[in-house]
């Protein structure tokens, strides 16, 4: 028969180890579910920000390497031909280091922490392959602080819960001994919950810098981007100045001076293509010292549209043969201002040039009209013509087509094979005289 227990026995039963461990194991319990939680979310948000972090280096890398192949196909320097200070150069604008490799890509990966890369295969017969490294972005460096604080909070939480777990052990052995009673052993599990309650929301307040700071590299780094696209579309437009302007103008002059060793019998003529070729070499020069200066020629855009396309015009070397006719309506050609005609002029020059040196045409029009809202120029010749679909070398139509757009306009060409060429340019300008 089970003995029924008094009041005079309590005292014996409080020494007994269940009713000291229920208040001491669940507060244990619930820090240790906490801890887990906590390591569960820390764990989940690495995984994911070392997912995006791998994102924005491959999308970095992509962006390098597109860059990369603009400017090689800006600079077109043979393979054969390039030196440590060509390499150098490329780096610079790359904002790293360029080094080529002949017989394959380097075995290995590349050097050094905190450099990303690749290994562009340069077009050709010889097998060249070019590495390109550079600095990785500054996400990457907030990535491995991120690991090495998650380490720290991994390493706290479990000295957190040995701690617990130790300082359980003697609140057991002192209730065992009737010294400490279960309200204060709650009382120090309380704490412990407050302190590790604090630390967590310190940790996430440090994680939340970290993500501020994460979202301001990756401005610099679209900033970054959007210089180097702006500085290679400057290289790009000087490069077109330079091929319809100074290049044509060359042509021409030398073309003048083939067609001065045919006329040495006719002295006036002589003296006046003299003349016309020194006053051309003048202008050149001029030009030449404000690209240097500007990257503009300045003083072409001071000029009158008229006064700047009759002196195109007179600069323009016919062979023996040809007729350079011009139909200028007077209305369309105060449509141009002075801002709007170097522009202009350097469209009409090269779809001039290209009837003199490629059509092989015995007539020649330069044509203005103003139309509704719109002036046309139009360059036709009775030349041999070509295919339009069919690929072209060099850059004369690609040019004029990015400039007509600056401007707002458009070209088309319209050619056939044998039955010559007509270049229109149209231009929007306001129904203001």
């Amino acid at each position: 028969m089970s003995k029924v227990l008094t009041p005079d026995d309590w005292p014996a039963v409080s020494g007994d180890r269940l009713p000291i461990m229920q208040p001491l194991t669940r507060p244990f319990v619930i820090a240790l579910l906490l801890l887990l939680m906590f390591l569960t979310a820390a764990l989940t948000a690495q995984a994911w920000l070392q997912r995006e972090n791998r994102r924005l280096q491959a999308d970095a890398v992509a962006a390098r390497r597109a860059q990369f192949a603009q400017a090689l196909e800006i600079i077109r320097r043979p393979v054969e031909t390039w030196d440590d200070s060509f390499e150098r150069e490329l780096g610079m604008l790359m904002g790293g280091t360029v080094k080529l490799n002949r017989g394959g890509p380097s075995p290995g990966d590349f050097p050094g922490t905190g450099l990303l890369g690749f290994d562009f295969r340069l077009p050709g017969d010889g097998d060249f392959t070019v590495r390109v490294t550079f600095a990785a972005p500054a996400t990457s460096r907030l990535a491995i602080l991120h690991q090495r604080m998650l380490v720290a909070v991994i390493l706290l939480g479990l000295l957190l819960l040995l701690v617990s777990a130790g300082l359980a052990l003697p609140r057991r052995s002192a209730g065992e001994g009737g010294s400490r009673s279960p309200w204060s052993a709650t009382r120090a599990e309380m704490q412990g919950l407050e302190h590790f309650a604090r630390i967590s929301v310190e940790r996430g307040e440090a994680l939340e810098r970290e993500s501020g700071a994460r979202l301001r590299a990756e401005e610099d780094l679209q900033l970054n981007r959007t210089l180097l696209g702006h500085s290679l579309e400057e290289r790009v437009r000087l490069g077109r100045d330079l091929h319809d302007n100074i290049c044509q103008t060359l042509y021409a002059v030398s073309l003048s001076l083939e067609g001065l060793r045919a006329k040495l019998g006719s002295a006036d003529e002589t003296s006046r293509r003299l003349d016309q070729c020194i006053a051309e070499l003048r202008r050149l020069n001029h030009e030449v010292r404000s690209y240097l200066k500007e990257l503009e020629p300045g003083a072409v855009q001071r000029r009158p549209f008229m006064e700047a396309l009759e002196a195109m015009l007179a600069a323009q070397p016919c062979p023996e043969g040809v007729h350079l006719a011009r139909d200028l309506e007077p209305d369309a050609i105060t449509r141009i201002t002075p801002e709007r005609a170097p522009e202009v002029v350097n469209i009409l020059r090269e779809a001039l040039s290209n009837s003199l040196r490629h059509g092989r045409a015995r007539a020649v029009t330069v044509q203005a009209r103003h139309g509704d809202g719109c002036v046309i120029f139009a360059v036709q010749d009775d030349g041999a013509g070509f295919d339009p679909a069919a690929a072209t070398p060099g850059h004369g139509l690609a040019n004029m087509q990015a400039r007509a757009a600056a401007l707002g306009g458009s070209v088309n060409v319209v050619s056939a094979r044998g039955k010559g060429t007509r270049v229109l340019l149209t231009l929007p300008v306001s129904s203001a005289s």
